[in-house]
């Protein structure tokens, strides 16, 4: 029987590359047979041998709430199912008689075993979809090799083995993408023969773990290339790039509406959604998406920060003292500002405290100590406030820090006793988020603009404009990148481990205390009825 289909180069490429890695992602452009390649993995590793188990846990089959991050309609999902159950039982009709071994298709949950030929393409795709399908290659009567197909779920990700295949895995939800990171690390760590094949196209949120582990890094070349390119991401992930123009390269070919073959020049000059051909097909990452903090910029700013900087989760005073001697010798003569957003609790969930110390290095900000902690007695939060404004007072040059500012949006009479405690050591600036700036900073066109909104953005235009050295820290890195700017507000959802967005708030706060008279420094009296300050003169005014 002659063969329907013959591999491209990019495609053999990547076959020969799985053999030879444990970890792989295959960075494909929409449409340019990543799915069928998948399923010839999974034919490649299951006849090798009986006993093979080959797992595919494919975002297309997620369902309701969690259909693919909310991207697709119903029916484009339905449409996905459908291709990608084509793709592979094409691949495994036409390899299976090559090979002479005999194909079978098993349903997981009942145990009934089908011949192909017996499963329309409808009962193939519905059973593809239920995550009960398992394809068996019988190497004799009773020996066989199996791919189970399922729905990813962190739950049951625990307990995989073999070679597991994540196909569309830029569209998990990104807290599920996580978790499903952390469940399987353990067993990537003690099982050599386990196997973790990502497949997928760029994924739009470039806030999801995804986009950042495809992206490359800054000096990379990437030239049009029929076999592909390969990269490590951000990661440390080994990437198997494959653009629309290598696939075209290699022999790809679309067409338009009329059903014409186009050249890749013809396709992409034509009108249209150039921001989705960029995402399917040309496989750019686009900077700043929804998230407020460049995902670049951040990275960049973190590579500085590596050896002057400091980042401690704080878990006993041991540790608090370790990071004072770390922080005092990374420590210079500049300008510094320090910034304190207190512990507070949202939809549930206690948020870390946050300092963040800040030196004015040049014209570059250079976050020398951010320390994060969790504890509420607040004579302990005051007291390691009283050490780092203490340390900056002890440093040979440079002198004392020029003010603290500290959040009193929640915890206020925190804030009032905190600022009367330290009134010897430091001016403390109280800073209310929901207070409006008085006057209207310049460059607004709004009648009024809150300090939330006034802090946030003076601090990610900063960092965003590659102006900043922070600590190289995945905690920072991923609570920066919780915060969103949504129709000009900062917003921010706390995720699983209470992050909140704590080391961008009181990097935003040392950012403040380091600008020539931000905010008075007159003291601030909150009414003991709670509430919004009535008084303008008791407010917090920019002069």
């Amino acid at each position: 029987m002659a063969r329907k289909f013959q591999r491209r180069l990019y495609e053999n490429t990547l076959l020969v590359a799985v053999r030879k890695l444990r970890v792989l992602t295959a960075f494909w452009a929409r449409r340019c047979r990543k799915s069928t390649n998948l399923g010839s993995i999974a034919f490649d590793e299951m006849s090798r041998a009986p006993g093979m188990t080959v797992i595919s846990a494919s975002a297309s089959l997620l369902l309701g709430k969690e259909l693919i991050g909310m991207t697709m309609t119903a029916a484009e999902q339905a449409a996905l199912v459908a291709s990608e159950a084509a793709a592979i039982r094409r691949v495994f009709e036409l390899e299976s008689e090559d090979a002479k071994l005999n194909f079978q298709v098993a349903n997981s949950e009942t145990g009934k075993v089908y011949a192909p030929a017996s499963l329309s393409a409808d009962d193939f795709s519905d059973l593809y979809r239920s995550s009960s399908m398992e394809m068996r290659l019988y190497f004799d009567r009773t020996s066989y090799s199996r791919e189970k197909v399922i729905a990813p779920n962190p739950a049951t990700a625990r307990g995989w083995a073999g070679t597991v295949l994540r196909d569309e895995a830029g569209y998990t939800p990104s807290g599920m993408e996580n978790d499903l990171r952390v469940a399987t690390q353990p067993i990537m760590d003690t099982d050599p023969t386990f196997k973790l094949i990502y497949a997928s196209n760029l994924c739009p949120d470039d806030r999801h773990p995804f986009f950042e582990m495809t992206l490359p890094p800054a000096d990379v070349e990437l030239p049009v290339n029929p076999a592909g390119n390969f990269y490590r991401g951000q990661t440390g992930v080994m990437i198997h790039r494959v653009t629309l123009r290598d696939a075209y390269a290699a022999g790809h070919v679309l067409f338009d509406e009329r059903g014409k073959p186009l050249t890749y020049e013809q396709f992409a000059s034509a009108p249209g959604n150039r921001l989705g051909r960029k995402i399917s097909y040309d496989l750019e990452h686009e900077m700043g998406g929804s998230a407020a903090i460049d995902l670049m910029a951040l990275l960049t700013s973190m590579k500085r920060g590596s050896r002057e900087c400091v980042f401690v989760f704080v878990d006993s005073d041991a540790e608090w003292l370790h990071a004072l001697d770390q922080f005092r010798a990374v420590l210079g003569s500049g300008k510094v500002g320090i910034g304190f957003d207190v512990a507070t609790t949202t939809n549930a969930k206690s948020n870390p405290s946050s300092l963040t110390v800040t030196e004015q290095c040049g014209t570059e900000p250079v976050q020398r100590l951010v320390a994060v902690w969790k504890e509420r007695k607040p004579q302990i939060a005051r007291q390691r406030l009283k050490d780092v404004i203490l340390a900056v007072r002890s440093r040979a040059n440079g002198g004392p820090a020029q003010r603290l500012c500290l959040d009193a949006s929640n915890e206020r009479y925190f804030a009032e006793e905190t600022r009367d405690d330290l009134a010897n050591l430091i001016p403390v600036e109280l800073v209310v988020a929901g207070q409006a700036v008085d006057p209207l900073p310049p460059g607004y066109d709004e009648t009024s603009i809150n300090h939330k909104t006034y802090l946030g953005d003076l601090y990610s235009a900063a960092v965003n404009e590659n102006r900043y050295t922070l600590p190289c820290s995945d905690y920072i890195k991923n609570d920066h990148r919780l915060v969103v700017k949504n129709g000009g507000k900062y917003e921010c959802t706390p995720d699983d481990d209470g992050r909140h967005g704590d080391t961008f708030d009181s990097g935003k706060l040392a950012h403040f205390a380091l600008q020539p008279r931000g905010i008075s420094t007159a003291p601030v009296s909150f009414p003991r009825g709670g509430g919004r300050m009535a008084d303008k003169r008791n407010r917090e005014v920019l002069t």
